[in-house]
């Protein structure tokens, strides 16, 4: 007995697939634009910018833009 009980509706499942490579790294890269995209969001949220001038405002929105479109692109 070396091996360890395992119940009959789980012996024979099927293996689930790797993804390819490719479509991998692409989901990576998306995960990572969308980590960023939600920390710069919270950061803009936060209680930090609230007395901070417009044109740092409009800079945390247009890198948010910048992030969306590069998640879009790949």
């Amino acid at each position: 007995m070396s091996q360890a009980y395992i119940p009959a509706c789980l012996r024979n499942l099927p293996k689930k697939k790797p993804l390819p490579r490719k479509q991998a790294i692409k989901e990576a890269k998306r995960e990572v634009i969308d980590q960023a995209i939600s920390l710069l969001r919270d950061e803009l949220r936060s209680e930090k910018l609230t007395g901070l001038l417009m044109p740092y405002q409009r800079g945390y929105l247009s890198a948010i833009s910048h992030l969306e479109q590069l998640r879009d692109e790949v």
